[in-house]
C-alpha cells in the first residue's frame, strides 16, 4: 500500500464523515427549530405567570415595608416626644403656674375697666347752673357797700 492511496481513502472517508455530519447537524437544527417553536409559548406563558407572581409579591413586600416604615416612625415620633418632655422635666422640675399669669391680666383688665369709667366721669362737661336773680334784700344800714367794691383799673392792676 502506497501512502497515496491510503491518503485518498482518507480523503474519502473524511469526506463522507463530514457530510454524515453535516446531515446530523442539520437534522439536530431542524428538530431543535420544531422543539423550539413548539414549546416556546408554554414558556412564555410560564414566564409571564412567573413574572405577575413575582410582581403580587414585590408589592405586597413593598406595602408590608411601607407600613412597618410608618409604624416605626409613629413610634420614633412618640419616643422622641417622650424623650423631649422628660429632658423638660429634668430641666424644669416644677412649671410656673399658669393661675400666676391669668390673675395678672385680670388685675390688668380691672385697672383698665377702672381707668375707661374714671376718664368718661371727669371728662363730662360740668352742667351748667341756672341763673336765678339774687333775692332783693337791704343791705344792714352801716354797710357801705361803695368802699367794698373797687374801680375796674384797680381790679385790673392798674392805677
Amino acid at each position: 500500500m502506497s501512502t497515496t492511496s491510503a491518503l485518498s481513502r482518507a480523503r474519502e472517508h473524511a469526506g463522507a464523515t463530514l457530510e454524515s455530519l453535516g446531515e446530523a447537524v442539520e437534522e439536530l437544527a431542524h428538530e431543535a427549530k420544531e422543539l423550539l417553536d413548539r414549546e416556546l409559548p408554554v414558556l412564555a406563558e410560564k414566564a409571564a405567570g412567573t413574572a405577575g407572581a413575582l410582581a403580587g409579591r414585590a408589592e405586597l413586600a413593598a406595602g408590608e415595608l411601607a407600613s412597618r416604615a410608618s409604624t416605626l416612625l409613629e413610634e420614633s415620633g412618640e419616643t422622641l416626644t417622650s424623650a423631649r418632655r422628660e429632658l423638660a422635666a429634668r430641666i424644669d422640675p416644677e412649671p410656673a403656674a399658669s393661675t400666676k399669669r391669668w390673675w395678672w391680666i385680670g388685675a390688668g383688665l380691672v385697672v383698665t375697666v377702672a381707668s375707661v369709667i374714671g376718664w368718661l366721669v371727669l371728662s363730662r362737661r360740668p352742667q351748667e347752673i341756672p341763673q336765678t336773680e339774687a333775692p332783693a334784700t337791704d343791705p344792714p344800714g352801716n354797710v357801705d357797700l361803695a368802699a367794698e367794691t373797687p374801680e375796674p383799673a384797680a381790679r385790673n392792676g392798674r392805677a
